[in-house]
């Protein structure tokens, strides 16, 4: 998802749910920085996007977990 997907989902989405509503690296890792769509890359593009994705997933499991065990 990248800021156009955020900005439509934010003018659909229902008000009580605006504040829930972030980009991936914004949640996960604190950065404004959209992750790029590799596709029309190369090797080093598919493997800076792992890398991204990899930190972020590795930041957001202790924050879901968190918030299971609050639920």
């Amino acid at each position: 998802m990248d800021q156009d997907n955020l900005t439509n989902l934010r003018k659909i989405a229902p008000t009580d749910v605006l504040g829930k509503l972030h980009l991936f690296n914004a949640f996960t890792l604190g950065s404004p920085k959209d992750i790029p769509d590799p596709y029309y890359g190369g090797h080093e593009d598919f493997e800076a996007v792992y890398t991204m994705l990899l930190a972020g997933c590795r930041a957001l499991l202790p924050i879901a977990g968190k918030a299971l065990r609050a639920s």
